[in-house]
């Protein structure tokens, strides 16, 4: 089981991306337990931004979630100590991977700024 993460134009067609963007559910106990670390709404950000914005999902436009990404992945790298005990016991998932996948998901907006965010969970 895992994220997936598109973007799609205002037709709602599939944006060609650089990069595939899959992440393991796994991560998303850390994802949220950083978010409750540093008062974020982190998990939601990468999991449910539709929910958080309270707008459809493929209809989340990247400007709100481009800045927010950079603020993730400095609260993780701040926090990584004391995040790691929430690191999947299954192995199935790692910090750096994580760390990659984010970085990865900025790059893509950057690139599709004008494009949607889609979540295939």
């Amino acid at each position: 089981m895992s994220l997936s993460v598109y973007f799609l134009d205002n037709n709602g067609e599939d944006v060609e991306q650089q990069t595939c963007l899959n992440i393991t559910h796994n991560m998303n106990k850390l994802v949220d337990e950083c978010g409750k670390l540093v008062g974020e709404d982190h998990y939601e950000l990468i999991w449910i931004p539709d929910e958080l914005f309270n707008l459809p999902n493929g209809k989340v436009p990247v400007k709100l979630i481009i800045n927010r990404l950079p603020v993730l992945i400095n609260d993780l790298i701040e926090n990584e100590t004391e995040l790691t005990k929430y690191l999947p016991s299954n192995g199935w998932g790692t910090f750096e991977g994580l760390i990659c996948f984010l970085c990865n998901y900025l790059k893509e907006c950057y690139i599709n700024k004008d494009s949607f965010v889609y979540c295939c969970r």
